[in-house]
Order: structure tokens, then sequence, then C-alpha cells
């Protein structure tokens, strides 16, 4: 995965994504992938609108839009990109706290501080929404996006409530079916290609 990191800013498209160290699995059990979705609910959705997501065993993705905010007066340091980190940091420190007490394990649990694409175009949106989505059945786990539990593909083509920001995306595609036909050609994989992910 790249390690380029540009600055998070107010009310920007960001592909939020990071990985687990080594071999190990950050998600392995119902209770890791609903415990996380869980703390990004927490921790995220006040900052930022989610748009797409996937948890796969070993690592995650997010397409989200920060929102503009007030950083609150006990925060030490006063910019948007350590705030924005911060929130993502808790996110995966809680959760390692979490899961090590389960777990009787110690130590951090995920390869180094939150990885971040600017998305520049909606053209971008469409593929990095596509990529994250495919994301299981490139790594061999589903023979559809439509398949895998722990992402936002579901709640975005039904009428269940969800946090997933599901009209916005719908009119980037123009249409449900649309949506569809994207996640069947290789948008993904162009994306991947485009910005060296794995």
């Amino acid at each position: 995965m790249s390690t380029t990191r540009p600055p998070f800013e107010s009310e920007c498209f960001y592909h939020v994504y990071n990985h687990a160290r080594g071999s190990d699995s950050l998600f392995s059990t119902d209770w890791d992938y609903k415990t996380f979705l869980e703390l990004v609910r927490k921790f995220i959705t006040p900052v930022a609108t989610i748009y797409a997501y996937c948890l796969m065993p070993n690592h995650f993705h997010f397409l989200v839009r920060n929102r503009e905010i007030q950083i609150p007066s006990g925060f030490k340091r006063r910019d948007e990109n350590s705030y924005f980190s911060h929130q993502w940091g808790s996110v995966q420190n809680t959760f390692s706290k979490k899961k090590n007490y389960r777990s009787g394990k110690r130590g951090g649990l995920f390869c180094q501080s939150i990885n971040r694409t600017l998305i520049d175009s909606e053209q971008h949106l469409q593929m990095c929404l596509v990529y994250i989505h495919n994301n299981p059945v490139k790594h061999g786990f589903t023979n559809s996006p439509g398949e895998w539990r722990f992402s936002s593909y579901k709640a975005i083509i039904s009428q269940e409530k969800t946090d997933i920001a599901r009209e916005s995306v719908l009119r980037w595609f123009e249409s449900k079916e649309n949506f569809k036909a994207y996640h069947e050609s290789n948008a993904g994989e162009l994306f991947a290609e485009k910005y060296k992910l794995r």
C-alpha cells in the first residue's frame, strides 16, 4: 500500500486505510468487525461523512469526506490534520486495547498510523469506491462484492437504515443499475494500479 500521507483537511474526500502488523489478523470474529465499526461510528461519524467501507481480515478501507469542524479547545495541536489523525488513531488504539483485553495479548495491532489518499475528481471517487467494495473479490474471499458481510455494498443497494451516505453515492453513479455495473467492470483494478495498492 502507498505510504504517502497528504494532510487531512476539512471538506476534502479521502481514501483511508490501514493494515495489520506482519501476518497478524485484525478481524477474526464477528465481535472484531462489529466493535471496529462501533468505534468508527463513535469517533469518525462526528467529523466525517462515510461513503464506503470494507473490513478485511487483515486490513480496512474507508471512503470519507471530512466535515468542517471546530477543533475542541482542549485539543493541544490546533491544526486540522492533527485532529482528524487523532480521531482515526482513537479508533485504532481503542480497538487494539479492547481486542488485546479479550485475547490476553499486548502491543499494537496496526502496522503504522493511518494511511490516506486525497480524492481529486469524481472519477477518482467512483474508482475508489468500486475498489473498496471489490476487495473481498480481489483477495479471493467472495465471487462478488455483495457476498461480503463487512462492507457498505449491501447498504448502498438496499433500503435499510444506514450511516453510509447512500443517496450521494447513487448520484455519483446516476442509478443503482450503473452502480452495480461499475462493480462488475475493471475500475477497481485501474484504481489499484494507479495508486499502487495491493
